[in-house]
């Protein structure tokens, strides 16, 4: 091989003598996907020819959606037609990082090497782009740090949950034994109080497992239904205690946000403050504001107590239900953490001198995050 134009064509290949007569040019580019399992096959003005089925996965287009497509569509933002005709002056290329656009806009980042098709055959006017998918290592990844929590999370609930149930079923042993009634009445309480305390737990994991769940949303926020729901949470959980709230926005209703879970997100943030041993005056003051990528949300508490452990137990990104075991009094605060997780959203939360904490959450459009990817 010995020089190629800025079409690929090669001027000399130890291939030439491909019978193509045998073997159609179209069923070559379609082998080719075969090959090269992680691949699309581009013509020379660098439209779409053919594309494998694991890039089709990833991108979540059909092979029809893609076939006649500028390989600019999936990304708006770049020229990637430059950039591969820069890369292809000697014919070929190796390892540049690139992100593709899924049919949602969601970006997949692939590591890709290219080379003219006129390289390795007699076969001029297209171009084969091998890409490895990095996002997929990442999810990978992932799904092992997923294991490893829930790993975590069985053996913590297995000592957790056992701990009533040995109780329990001592007591009943002991009830069988018993040579009189005498102390029946105390195992009795006993076998209540542990069973009391085993429900708990298997209620607020329940409770979280199920927190996230929602109606169908409409894509608007209401403010006042957020207002009113807000204030039931507080008059339902301390109807004698007067706790000063405050909602702020500068808008009466926000587009684009799931509102059911949000309003969910946000009445469990006022659920585990509630529950919270209160000072003179206690205060929640919540400040919604749109940005260009989503919804803010900054909710302040004022008169509110926590000790510092539990302050540095709030801070640490544990398992959430590993977490629940161990502090089941801060169910509502994991739930609104899973809930965002759901949303795409970060959650935080830090503790302000004089005793103020702040909750900051940031919440993408619905629309840029539904069925992403």
């Amino acid at each position: 091989m010995s020089g190629f134009n800025h079409e690929g064509r090669n001027v000399k290949t130890s291939l030439s003598a491909m019978p193509l007569d045998l073997i159609s040019e179209n069923e070559i580019r379609q082998k080719l996907v075969s090959v090269f399992t992680e691949s699309i096959v581009l013509t020379n003005q660098f439209e779409i020819d053919h594309v494998s089925h694991d890039i089709l996965d990833a991108l979540g287009y059909r092979l029809s959606e893609l076939k006649g497509m500028h390989i600019n569509q999936l990304h708006p933002e770049m020229n990637i037609q430059r950039l591969l005709l820069g890369r292809l002056d000697r014919g070929f290329f190796g390892e540049i990082i690139l992100a593709l656009h899924t049919r949602h806009s969601h970006p997949v980042i692939f590591n890709i090497t290219g080379f003219y098709l006129g390289v390795i055959t007699d076969m001029n006017g297209y171009i084969v782009l091998n890409l490895k998918n990095l996002d997929r290592k990442e999810h990978i990844a992932q799904a092992e740090n997923d294991r490893e929590e829930l790993d975590r999370f069985i053996y913590r609930a297995a000592h957790d949950l056992r701990g009533p149930l040995a109780t329990i079923r001592g007591l009943l042993n002991l009830l069988k034994i018993r040579k009189d009634d005498d102390e029946i009445d105390v195992m009795v309480a006993m076998l209540d109080s542990s069973a009391e305390r085993l429900d708990e737990r298997l209620f607020k994991l329940l409770y979280l497992a199920e927190s996230g769940e929602a109606e169908l949303p409409t894509g608007e926020l209401h403010i006042a239904a957020l207002e009113k729901a807000l204030r039931e949470t507080r008059e339902q959980n301390c109807p004698l205690q007067a706790i000063e709230v405050e909602i702020i926005s500068g808008q009466p209703v926000i587009q684009n946000i799931h509102e059911h879970l949000v309003q969910s997100l946000l009445t469990n943030i006022m659920q585990y403050m509630v529950c919270l041993p209160r000072q003179n005056h206690p205060a929640l003051s919540y400040t919604l504001s749109s940005t260009v990528h989503g919804l803010e949300v900054r909710v302040q508490a004022l008169g509110f107590e926590l000790d510092y452990n539990m302050q540095q137990v709030l801070q640490q990104r544990t398992s959430l239900y590993s977490g629940l075991l161990a502090y089941p009094n801060l169910i509502n605060y994991y739930a609104a953490r899973k809930i965002a997780l759901s949303l795409g959203a970060t959650m935080n939360i830090t503790f302000l001198a004089g005793g103020v904490q702040e909750i900051y959450v940031a919440i993408p459009f619905y629309s840029a995050t539904r069925h992403a990817g």
